[in-house]
């Protein structure tokens, strides 16, 4: 296990069978984007996850445990704005950097966690923006 000794809980919903992994469906009214502005939020009360434990056992992927997250996250308060361009790796987008918070929750059987509520959030680098990669290049 090595790196991951002291990691008791990894959640995300696993491997699809067609190799995509980490990605589960949200609703449209979780997710508010103005990157003109600067600002977004993504949000979800109550959402069904699994715990695999620890990043391997999730790529295995080994036996997980269902749970229940919760979490909120904000980018507001725009700094500065970055362009980038890499025609060889099909890579374009525009962003802005800006400030973020996060309150995040779990529960499952034998185990509750709740965050610091979101005005303790201390960002260090925020970005919100659009993207253009692959066949939208």
């Amino acid at each position: 296990m090595g790196t991951y000794a002291n990691q008791i809980h990894d959640y995300n919903p696993g491997i699809a069978p067609n190799g995509v992994f980490w990605t589960i469906p949200i609703s449209d009214d979780a997710i508010d984007v103005n990157p003109g502005k600067g600002s977004a939020r993504l949000a979800a009360r109550d959402m069904a996850i699994r715990d695999y434990g620890e990043f391997v056992n999730s790529l295995l992927p080994g036996p997980s445990e269902p749970a229940v997250v919760s979490f909120d996250v904000r980018w507001f308060d725009p700094q500065s704005r970055r362009n980038a361009k890499e025609d060889t790796e099909g890579f374009a987008g525009e962003f802005v950097v800006t400030e973020a918070s996060i309150e995040w929750s779990s529960h499952q059987a034998g185990f509750r966690f709740q965050s610091d509520p979101a005005s303790a959030s201390i960002p260090i680098y925020a970005l919100v923006g659009n993207e253009r990669n692959g066949v939208f290049f």
